[in-house]
């Protein structure tokens, strides 16, 4: 049984190795890395530069997060019925026209900057995981686990190279000049990929799995203990891990790390993402999801209160981000892995938006509440604490979930 089952595992990544690829390079230079890592890359120097604080240019993602809430679910719906290629595509262009726009903000406009963030993000809503997962979940079903974690590993990878691309542009044109850097990419790089290779795999693809004839319905699945339980535990992650994520440069700096070591603690910061979205893949191929939450979890309450320290080393701080960017890696792949194990594939992506866009209110709120109490406190360590606290409740509630429903865990191996 357990060599049939590598068989299948390598049977689908040989078929499907295409997709995943384009996949993976549509998400990395999507709309994903930008609230993650370019924003708090830029706001330095163009909150400088304009005369806004730090906190202000971070209150841009709530913007981000308002149009996730209003769209995600829209978004989803439009991937289910017309198709994630034509979906991702448009939506390539969009993150290319967003971020060119950003690079016109206008001095003492604050306003037009979270307008314009806001725009990028509707744009770009196409390129976010709900879309390539939704293209995962068609072409692998006994090694989907992996499939999603090579996939969402890729914006670690970007992850690692975006603080130095991002910091060579702003050097050698400023911050605007790091947007028209940015906007490049997508454009030149992972266009013409995906325009070759992301297609969408037919129902016979995956014999001895339910296709994308079951599911709940968007209804059904918010009627469920299930999904409340799911999505908020999401947002509780996101809300933790998402506050540090963005600042963390100036978290580690004012601790009294050089700028040099700050920015070397970001790209490993990257690479344990990376490494938690491949760890986590490979686990949900093998074990109950919420054990698999559970065992990356728990170390990072402990990297996170480690943080708390009154004088960080560079060797506790590379730990601690190693541990806290591990369970960052993993929200991804418990979201899109568990959207599809408890709820079916007919109406994934829209459900799956709709958990995103709760998802999003953690990624979207702490950024502003970490850097607003950094200003009144002088530190961060009340909200490092609560941060552990909201890992611990995430934990717990993923545990509610139960077993993986018969019908739509076809072939696992959990």
């Amino acid at each position: 049984m357990l060599a049939d089952d590598n068989i299948g595992r390598m049977q689908e990544l040989r078929r499907g190795w295409r997709p995943l690829v384009a996949s993976c390079v549509g998400l990395a230079l999507g709309l994903s890395p930008h609230s993650a890592y370019t924003i708090g890359m830029i706001a330095g120097p163009l909150g400088q530069d304009l005369g806004w604080s730090r906190s202000s240019v971070l209150g841009a993602t709530m913007a981000a997060t308002v149009a996730v809430i209003l769209l995600g679910s829209s978004i989803g719906r439009l991937v289910d019925r017309v198709g994630a290629r034509r979906v991702a595509l448009w939506a390539t262009v969009g993150v290319t026209i967003g971020l060119l726009l950003l690079a016109t903000t206008a001095r003492a406009n604050i306003a037009l900057f979270y307008g314009l963030w806001g725009l990028l993000t509707a744009l770009g809503l196409g390129t976010l995981p709900m879309t390539y997962a939704k293209i995962a979940t068609q072409w692998f079903n006994r090694s989907r686990g992996l499939a999603l974690g090579l996939m969402l590993a890729s914006t670690g990878i970007a992850g690692a190279i975006y603080p130095f691309y991002i910091d060579w542009w702003i050097g050698i044109a400023g911050w605007r000049g790091a947007f028209v850097g940015l906007a490049i990419l997508p454009l030149a790089l992972s266009l013409p990929i995906q325009y070759r290779w992301l297609f969408e795999a037919k129902a016979s693809k995956l014999p001895g799995d339910g296709g994308d004839a079951i599911g709940l319905t968007l209804g059904q699945a918010v009627r469920h203990y299930r999904f409340w339980a799911a999505a908020l535990a999401a947002m509780l992650l996101n809300a933790a891990s998402g506050g540090l994520l963005t600042n963390f440069l100036p978290l580690l700096t004012e601790a009294g790390l050089a700028h040099g070591q700050a920015l070397q603690a970001l790209s490993v910061l990257a690479l344990s993402i990376t490494g938690g979205r491949l760890l986590c893949g490979f686990m949900l191929d093998r074990m109950w999801a919420p054990i698999a939450a559970i065992a990356l979890i728990v170390p990072a309450i402990a990297g996170t209160m480690l943080l708390t320290t009154d004088a960080i080393q560079p060797v506790t701080a590379v730990g601690c981000v190693i541990l806290v960017g591990l369970i960052t890696g993993a929200e991804f792949d418990l979201m899109a892995f568990i959207t599809g194990r408890y709820f079916g594939r007919r109406h994934y992506s829209e459900i799956f938006g709709l958990i995103f866009a709760i998802f999003a209110i953690g990624s979207g709120a702490a950024p502003i509440l970490f850097g607003f109490v950094r200003e009144r406190t002088g530190n961060y360590d009340a909200l490092l604490i609560l941060s552990s606290v909201m890992l611990a409740g995430a934990a717990l509630l993923f545990f509610t979930l139960g077993r993986y429903p018969a019908a739509y865990a076809q072939n696992s191996q959990s």
